[in-house]
């Protein structure tokens, strides 16, 4: 587990199991993002990249290889994470993950079949990413917080009811730090989801490998039974 403020170090560099940058297909993308156009290692292209070129679906694998992710060309909100820290370190951007762990009525409106059989609580590796020797969060990739709610895409919170996670962060706070929890708007705090906060680690490897396995074998066979591997279901922010 790291410290709030820390230089990075190699672990914050290197592939790993997830992290997998120096697999076959992870090296095509990145080798294919620096021949286009977009500039190179920046997070904001690298998203863009993810979300337009990837299908948003439901899958709870969240230790699934970014490597993989890609073959599928199919995610969820934290696996396409997963492969954005992948391709910024691939790119020579340190990343890490702080534990984050969201109170069940944060899935309510994205998963209402299965409202009543949730777990209390559900970990949301939530990335950063080392741009200009600054820790930035997922949530500001774009622009920080309070630029973000000065010219939102929609007035009102982020609900998890319309557009994903993963996406929303292009022009929306997605604010479950409560940063602006004490400014003029406090109305995009939603850090009430938050029930834990289980601190920084260097690799999401290594979050996993403490806190184990997430899910039962029965709730696995529940939630792909009803949910797993279909597009997201979307209404209207």
């Amino acid at each position: 587990m790291g410290d709030n403020n820390p230089a990075p170090v190699q672990k914050n560099y290197a592939p790993t199991a997830i992290l997998d940058f120096d697999s076959p297909n992870v090296k095509e993308v990145l080798a294919r993002l620096h021949a286009s156009p977009a500039p190179k290692g920046q997070i904001p292209a690298l998203h863009n990249y993810i979300s337009a070129s990837m299908t948003a679906v439901y899958s709870i694998a969240d230790t699934r290889a970014a490597s993989e992710t890609f073959r599928l060309n199919q995610g969820s909100c934290a696996q396409r994470m997963i492969c954005l820290e992948a391709l910024a370190r691939g790119l020579g951007v340190a990343t890490r993950v702080r534990a984050l762990w969201l109170d069940k009525s944060f899935w309510y409106s994205r998963l209402p079949l299965l409202r009543n059989h949730l777990p209390q609580k559900t970990l949301m590796p939530w990335p950063q990413f080392n741009i200009g020797s600054v820790w930035t969060d997922f949530d500001e990739i774009y622009a920080p917080l309070p630029e973000l709610a000065a010219h939102p895409a929609y007035d009102h919170p982020f609900t998890n009811a319309g557009e994903s996670l993963f996406d929303a962060v292009r022009h929306i706070p997605v604010d479950l730090l409560g940063k602006l929890k004490n400014s003029s708007y406090a109305k995009y705090d939603i850090a009430r989801f938050v029930v834990e906060d289980g601190g920084f680690f260097d690799t999401r490897d290594e979050l996993y490998q403490m806190v184990g396995e997430q899910n039962s074998w029965l709730g696995s066979i529940v939630f792909n039974l009803l949910y797993g591997s279909r597009p997201i279901h979307r209404d209207t922010d």
